[in-house]
Order: structure tokens, then C-alpha cells, then sequence
């Protein structure tokens, strides 16, 4: 069980490339909207060519945060997220980013701390594809004794 810093500690997320095969499979089964789901329907579509589902960037998302902090802390439980999507995610997109402590509240009589985490996650340009807010719930180590 890793210690979580204070305020503004930052967790370095991989990197994930997403095809356009994944693409198309996790939109036929979740989210099967042509822009998702046909390649040609998709090019004559507002965003110009086939896209991932916002949840499949969401998944994504998941697979990162997981290796870079919920494998190292004692997490509890997500209680809420906001999300946004501000581009659109296309095949052969490098996805990478960062997440960081926002706030921690220390609730000392359930042993456990609710902090919420900001996530970015960009493409190889650089561009935001999703920014995620939060709030979890995280185990408190148990206080020692004879250390304040």
C-alpha cells in the first residue's frame, strides 16, 4: 500500500494505442451508433472518419489509472465522475496523460479519506480527448503509536 502525498501529487499514466478494430468491436457490442460502427457512414459524419465511443476512451482511461495508481494505493470505491470529451479519439491515436490529487478530506472515525483526482488524457498531438473529475474513497493507514 503506497502513502497518498498531499494535495497536487501527480500520477504519470502510460500509454495505450487504440485500433481501428478495437474500435469497431467495443462500439458494436456498447455503443452502436455509425460513427462508431461504419468506416464509410463515419467519413460522410460530422467528425469526418470513424471515431471511438466516448465510453471506449473511458475504458481506456480505466486501463490506465488502474496501472498507475489503483494497483499501488488502497482505493475503496469511485463515488462519482464528472466527464468531458473534448476530441474525438481515432485509430492509431497514442493516448497518454497524467492525474492529479485535487483535494483529500480525512474522515479520521471511518478510517478513510475521500479525495478527488483530475485526469487528462491527451493524443499524440497533445490534444485533450478526456478530462475526468473523481472522487473516491481511499483506506487510511492506521495511526502508529507514539508517532504525531
Amino acid at each position: 500500500m503506497r502513502k497518498i502525498s498531499p494535495r497536487g501529487q501527480t500520477f504519470q499514466l502510460g500509454t495505450y494505442t487504440i485500433g481501428e478494430a478495437e474500435i469497431l468491436e467495443f462500439a458494436g457490442k456498447y455503443d452502436p451508433v455509425p460513427i462508431h460502427t461504419d468506416p464509410v457512414a463515419a467519413a460522410a459524419g460530422p467528425f469526418g472518419g470513424l471515431i471511438a465511443s466516448g465510453f471506449n476512451t473511458i475504458a481506456i482511461y480505466q486501463r490506465l489509472v488502474v496501472g498507475a495508481i489503483w494497483t499501488k494505493v488502497a482505493g475503496i470505491v469511485g463515488r462519482s465522475f464528472e466527464i468531458r470529451l473534448p476530441s474525438p479519439v481515432r485509430p492509431g491515436a497514442m493516448l497518454t496523460g497524467q492525474s492529479r490529487i485535487q483535494k483529500i478530506t480525512i474522515r479520521p472515525e471511518r478510517c478513510d479519506a475521500v479525495v478527488i483526482f483530475k485526469t487528462e488524457l491527451v493524443n499524440d498531438e497533445q490534444r485533450p480527448v478526456l478530462v475526468l473529475v473523481l472522487d473516491a474513497l481511499i483506506h487510511m493507514r492506521p495511526v502508529e503509536q507514539g508517532r504525531t
